[in-house]
């Protein structure tokens, strides 16, 4: 292997493994911590990080299986046509540890990668029900979001406006961190729904 394929393997692996370990630390650590606050504190933050990770996971998750779907395309023989290259690869996923399993298992990870896309789209409605809710309640991206807003009389964005950052504070200079809590309180059953 030559060092630019082995640079090229190396980075979809740490891509991977940064997205993974990133996701399960969101979801053992961070999402127990924000259920245990009322939704007046623990709505501004889940929009911070939907918002942080609206712009972080996606990118790893395509350079990572870019990367992996390169190195299967590499594994392939070159004397195979392109439908016996990817015949050669999805049989490869059933016999790994031999030269067809190399490209399929490249292959099977390329295409794992790229299924944060399809498990974002399902989450969607749920995530923007609570940037929406949080938006109604006063709250913000983040704190110099929330500072310009209110300098500018707005008192909040759609959950759109908010992952494309419109109207705020810039995504990627703003460092500041999530507001600290909502400029309403809320009510026992927003706490419950937020809960979820």
């Amino acid at each position: 292997m030559t060092s630019l394929k082995t640079a090229i393997a190396v980075a979809s692996s740490s891509l991977a493994l940064t997205g993974a370990g990133g996701i399960a630390a969101l979801s053992l650590f961070d999402i127990p911590e924000l259920q245990s606050q009322p939704a007046s504190r623990s709505l501004p933050q889940i929009r911070w990080l939907f918002s942080r990770g609206s712009h972080f996971f996606p990118s790893l998750a395509f350079g990572s299986g870019t990367a992996f779907l390169y190195l299967a395309y590499d594994a392939v023989p070159a004397h195979l046509t392109a439908i016996q290259g990817l015949t050669h690869a999805i049989r490869g996923i059933t016999s790994l540890g031999t030269p067809a399993g190399r490209a399929g298992g490249l292959m099977f990870a390329g295409l794992s990668a790229f299924g944060l896309g399809p498990m974002t789209s399902i989450m969607i409605p749920t995530n923007f029900r609570l940037i929406e809710l949080s938006k109604a309640k006063g709250g913000s991206r983040s704190e110099a979001s929330a500072k310009k807003a209110k300098a500018a009389g707005v008192k909040g964005q759609n959950a759109l406006d908010s992952v494309d950052g419109r109207g705020q504070a810039g995504q990627f200079a703003d460092l500041s961190g999530p507001q600290e809590e909502t400029a309403e309180r809320t009510s026992k059953a927003e706490d419950e729904e937020v809960r979820g």
